[in-house]
């Protein structure tokens, strides 16, 4: 039973749940990126590839940079903090492109260099580089963060997810996805795998930086395959406390980046919930499966605002193919989602064209040429299969690039991603 309400701070962690659930080999392993792929391609969890390893001065000059991919991601084993990361792109077998500029094989070698004498290592001591394939970023990313790849952090209990947010890059944290850089952390229900709130620089925001998309309401793709390969990941880690980095690639999905054996603590800001209250209620708790943990900490950690929503068939795109139905008949169209408009409305051709009596009420609408009355309807259209039956307005809409709007009114049980563009759905 859970007894503590303040969040969880760095002493509690460390004494509470680090010392008595990680082994200090787990640690080691842990620590060391190189370590942790393998083990995570030994069992079978998904992650980028390993490309290469350099151990030595040898290994450098050994190499044959003209055999490598288009992108690829230099790493040092021992790094922390995004520290000695260099990402490569339109690589040419000489040379590439790397944060807007050009870098060639001397200066990738002199980079693994600095890797090898420590100087990004934890413990200043001589550390290990090492090639790994480079992330895709997925669509649905990338209208969200305009540099750099997001990913999402999800703290692990003894096989039970506890809390996960989605880390998006800005253009503070030049690209990475660091939340002390300048990263913007978003809280993601765990039940639906819908983010809530968001904490950037230490403070709740609204929106994400720089736009005017809102961080409630974003749905993460896949997600039950990023808490499976979360779960997985803490498993092979032999962590009984962890925080798991998944990336998710437009081609093959859920990937795991990184194990941490001691997660930062923000993620509590960014879901407005304790840390340690979740851990305490699953404290005694007997995990007998993986598919067990996941399904308890989707069941105890869900968000009440979320708890009706059945999943992903209620979250709206920006743009939603609707039918809408008629005496004469029934039309499916391609219809903009539009929480700034009270009222649905549509093209009077549409009306027309179905036979749609009217209803002969006017009612006044507010639009871009100012405040307008409108003749409206009795009208039902479907939507993610729902029948929705509403009063809407129409007028002449054929200077519109769609012929229906859907207002907030009829919203009533979804959500709106507001990533979706257009074109996805054509």
């Amino acid at each position: 039973m859970a007894v503590s309400k303040q969040p969880l701070g760095m002493n509690a962690r460390n004494y509470l749940y680090i010392r008595p659930h990680n082994r200090r080999r787990a640690k080691e392993y842990a620590d060391d990126k190189l370590k942790t792929k393998r083990r995570l391609l030994k069992h079978d969890v998904p992650t980028p590839g390993l490309l290469a390893v350099f151990s030595s001065l040898r290994d450098v000059r050994n190499f044959d940079w003209t055999k490598m991919s288009e992108r690829f991601v230099l790493k040092p084993a021992r790094g922390y903090g995004g520290g000695g990361i260099t990402v490569v792109g339109k690589w040419n077998g000489t040379q590439g492109r790397s944060s807007g500029a050009d870098i060639t094989v001397r200066e990738l070698e002199a980079e693994i260099f600095s890797i090898l004498d420590g100087a990004y290592s934890l413990d200043n001591l001589p550390d290990v580089a090492f090639l790994e394939e480079r992330v895709v970023v997925a669509s649905t990313f990338r209208k969200l963060a305009k540099k750099g790849v997001p990913d999402i952090r999800i703290i692990v209990m003894r096989g039970v997810p506890v809390m996960a947010m989605l880390r998006l890059p800005t253009e503070g944290s030049h690209g990475k996805a660091n939340l002390h850089q300048g990263a913007l952390g978003l809280g993601i229900d765990l039940r639906t795998g819908i983010t809530t709130k968001a904490v950037f620089y230490g403070e709740l925001v609204a929106y994400i930086p720089g736009t005017k998309t809102k961080v409630r309401g974003v749905k993460i793709p896949e997600w039950e395959k990023v808490l499976d390969i979360a779960a997985a990941a803490a498993e092979a880690s032999n962590l009984g406390y962890a925080g798991i980095d998944v990336v998710i690639d437009e081609n093959r999905g859920p990937l795991v980046l990184e194990v941490n054996a001691r997660p930062g603590l923000q993620i509590q800001i960014a879901n407005g919930a304790s840390l340690r209250t979740r851990l305490e209620r699953i404290e005694d708790m007997k995990i007998p499966s993986r598919e067990y943990g996941i399904e308890l900490g989707k069941k105890l950690f869900a968000e009440t605002a979320l708890s009706e929503v059945p999943e992903a068939n209620n979250v709206l795109h920006v743009v939603e193919k609707v039918t809408v139905y008629g005496p004469k008949g029934k039309k499916t169209v391609l219809a903009k989602v539009d929480t700034g408009a009270f009222r649905t409305a549509l093209d009077s051709a549409l009306v027309d064209e179905l036979g749609i009596d009217p209803h002969h009420k006017e009612v006044q609408v507010r639009s871009g040429s100012g405040n307008q009355m409108r003749k409206t309807v009795r009208l039902t259209f479907r939507m993610r299969g729902k029948d929705i039956n509403t009063i809407a307005s129409y007028n002449d809409r054929t200077h519109m690039r769609f012929p229906m709007i859907i207002g907030r009114k009829d919203l009533k049980g979804f959500l709106v991603d507001p990533t979706a563009h257009p074109e996805d759905l054509q």
